[in-house]
């Protein structure tokens, strides 16, 4: 364990053998994750938490690649070395692979994490990569929810019931990009084998990293995002066909919605931000043909029917919140890359509501 370099893992110097046994590992000064989400509650910036997604990816990459499986994932083990870098810690749980298995099953009568564990884990005490992921995503839902306590009030064989029973999953946190919600989603799948690599995530969370747009002018509407001109929003939800976006404003670390003519992209603009044209914005008010008996309309002008009696669009916004779009990351058992675009798989899964787990 000592010869474990990297930049995401807290570093292992030695261990005091007498007792009581002690640890010598590289000093995090900003402590953990899990005080500071709960410490800043909704001041911290998306795009900061998505930053950290991709280093504990990264350093869990790193892991199964030694073959280490770490087995106490979550927001109290990740440690700040800086404001801008995270790093895995707590290995007392972490174990090597042996090299002809994949997965350690638990012989120990020690604790575990059960808010945490997989079903397998819960079920047989087993332990591998995947169950890895599992952790992931919940240390990834942590994150987004400010630090809350997944099935908070609920025991281990209550927890495993309402997952490998039920099929229920841990809520879409408020302010989450739907991109790291299906990841969450997939990291949760049944199967161990369904669920990504480590590899496999942090590069999904590097080409899905939310996109900063900036402000062409004031914007200040009852419930929507304030924006003044030149502000820098992070985006949270949108498409180039939608009008009504969602995103974090950086100077306030406001939530909110905005329209999407208010911004303009960062980086220039490109094929993405095209839209297509909303429903019925079009409207077929003439026709010319060879055969004037086939001719309706005026070529230079709009009748008054039209005019005075307009279609709005039924569905500007065009998004639904409730509605979740799983992505599809290759699982263990399959060897091709990484896909390009996301598409609607994976079987239904039951949803908890926020108010339901702080009652359960």
């Amino acid at each position: 364990m000592h010869s474990l370099d990297h930049q995401n893992l807290i570093r292992l110097y030695g261990v005091v053998l007498t007792p009581p046994m002690k640890m010598v590992t590289e000093l995090a000064p900003l402590g953990s994750l899990l005080d500071r989400l709960r410490r800043h509650q909704c001041h911290l910036l998306i795009s900061t938490l998505c930053h950290y997604a991709i280093q504990i990816a990264n350093g869990m990459a790193y892991l199964e690649s030694k073959r280490f499986i770490h087995r106490d994932l979550a927001a109290r083990n990740i440690l700040l070395a800086s404001k801008e870098q995270v790093k895995i810690g707590d290995f007392g749980l972490m174990r090597a692979l042996p090299k002809n298995d994949d997965h350690y099953v638990m012989q120990e009568h020690r604790k575990v994490p059960f808010a945490w564990c997989a079903p397998e884990s819960l079920k047989t005490r087993t332990f591998s990569h995947a169950s890895d992921t599992w952790m992931f995503g919940v240390t990834l839902w942590e994150m987004f929810t400010h630090g809350q306590e997944p099935w908070v009030g609920l025991n281990g064989s209550q927890i495993l019931h309402k997952v490998d029973k039920d099929g229920e999953r841990l809520p879409k946190p408020e302010d989450c990009p739907q991109d790291i919600y299906n990841v969450m989603l997939q990291s949760w799948a049944q199967k161990p084998d369904d669920r990504p690599t480590f590899i496999a995530l942090r590069e999904f969370l590097i080409e899905t990293m939310p996109t900063d747009m900036r402000a062409l002018q004031d914007f200040v509407e009852p419930d929507k995002l304030l924006i003044q001109l030149n502000d820098i929003i992070t985006i949270i939800e949108g498409r180039a066909e939608h009008y009504w976006w969602r995103g974090q404003n950086k100077r306030t670390l406001k939530v909110g919605q905005f329209p999407r003519n208010a911004v303009t992209s960062v980086a220039g603009l490109s094929a993405h931000d095209i839209s297509r044209p909303l429903k019925h914005s079009f409207i077929h008010t003439g026709h010319g043909d060879s055969n004037p008996q086939r001719c309706w309309g005026f070529p230079d002008k709009i009748d008054d029917l039209y005019l005075g009696n307009p279609m709005d669009p039924p569905d500007v916004l065009g998004m639904d919140p409730t509605a979740a779009r799983p992505t599809q990351l290759p699982g263990r058992a399959k060897s091709e890359l990484l896909p390009k675009t996301r598409s609607t798989v994976g079987s239904p899964v039951k949803f908890l509501e926020v108010s339901q787990l702080k009652g359960a």
